[in-house]
């Protein structure tokens, strides 16, 4: 009887650990797809321009940088597509520049079908701190169903681990006791 409990635990403990390699390797693919980038930079937050803010950090005053304005997706290199507040955002976008933004003209200009970037990064201060002010993670609204995704993968994988676990005191043949509490 003893071994009969012994090969049920092992079954139950290779059946949990499976199911939670599976649910590690699905977020790991979802990492390393970008599925999990396009979930955070998922939609326009307000009017303007999606952008890759890493291509262009080198940008100065002296030295601007030119991004081509068109409909591009993915975006790639020096490129900005023009979006309305709501839309989608195109592959490798990491932040939104916003039309006040453009209009105010100190950072970003347009020139002809040119966005002209000669500010990418300055040093703001707010509440006594000092922070680092990019176009990256700017104007951008995350997909809503990302945390719940987030949550629910978390809970899965418990589950899966506790029942492994569980499986695997009983492949051992170990028999855990609650410990009473007692209140004095």
């Amino acid at each position: 009887m003893a071994d009969n409990q012994k090969s049920r635990g092992a079954v139950k403990c290779l059946f949990w650990t499976a199911l939670a390699v599976v649910l590690i390797g699905y977020a790991w693919w979802s990492y390393t797809s970008g599925q999990m980038v396009e979930w955070y930079y998922f939609r326009a937050k307000t009017d303007g321009f999606a952008i890759n803010a890493n291509t262009f950090m080198s940008a100065t005053k002296e030295k601007p940088v030119s991004l081509e304005i068109g409909k591009f997706n993915p975006i790639a290199g020096l490129q900005a597509t023009a979006v309305k507040k709501g839309d989608r955002l195109p592959t490798n976008t990491n932040g939104v520049i916003s039309k006040k933004e453009v209009e105010e003209g100190k950072r970003v200009k347009l020139d002809g079908d040119k966005l002209v970037v000669m500010v990418p990064m300055q040093i703001k201060e707010a509440r006594g701190f000092k922070f680092k002010d990019t176009f990256k993670h700017k104007g951008v609204e995350t997909n809503p169903w990302s945390g719940v995704w987030n949550v629910a993968w978390i809970l899965a994988l418990g589950v899966c681990l506790g029942y492994s676990a569980e499986g695997m005191t009983d492949m051992f043949g170990l028999k855990l006791t609650k410990i009473q509490h007692h209140g004095h």
